[in-house]
């Protein structure tokens, strides 16, 4: 008889604690001037964060009261760019062609001028290259530079043009 006392009065606790939990989870309380908070605005992620690209994103938001705006874009980095492709090329054991992928920035042809070691120009490298610098004005008899190869684009003495022809699958 106790035990069947205990029973009911342990399932009316647990459904008076049911009731009471469920009552819990689906009201609001709303207090009198209670101040509204501003929708959020999310702005773009950093897809491809902390992987290995080159790019940067760019990205805001704001909002205030009921109403906010987010944007952003996705900006390519140039010189990170440069610097893996370099390192490909000098990983295929194409130094040279590594070295000519970094002299596109400046900065690099600059400091590689001022160290001794000129970029390389149409596979010529040290003397022959300061020669041809020369040459085409772009270098003084002081090795002082005079104008940017990289402004302007530098002709590669080519002795027959390349035939740009079909690319794609092979048809045959």
């Amino acid at each position: 008889m106790r035990s069947l006392a205990f029973i009911v009065i342990l399932a009316i606790v647990l459904a008076y604690i049911a009731e009471c939990q469920a009552a819990d989870s689906t009201s609001n309380i709303h207090y009198k001037d209670m101040p509204v908070s501003p929708p959020s605005v999310p702005s773009m992620g950093a897809s491809g964060a902390y992987s290995d690209i080159c790019v940067v994103v760019r990205a805001g938001g704001i909002s205030g009261g009921w109403f906010g705006i987010s944007g952003g874009v996705h900006v390519e980095d140039k010189n990170c760019q440069r610097i893996k492709l370099s390192r490909a090329l000098a990983q295929l054991g194409m130094k040279i062609s590594a070295t000519a992928m970094l002299c596109q920035d400046p900065r690099v042809f600059k400091s590689m001028i001022a160290a001794g070691s000129p970029c390389p120009i149409n596979g010529k490298i040290g003397d022959e290259a300061i020669a041809e610098y020369r040459k085409r004005g772009i270098l003084d008899e002081e090795n002082n530079v005079i104008k940017m190869p990289t402004t302007n684009a530098v002709k590669f003495d080519v002795d027959k043009p390349i035939s740009r022809g079909n690319y794609g699958q092979p048809t045959n």
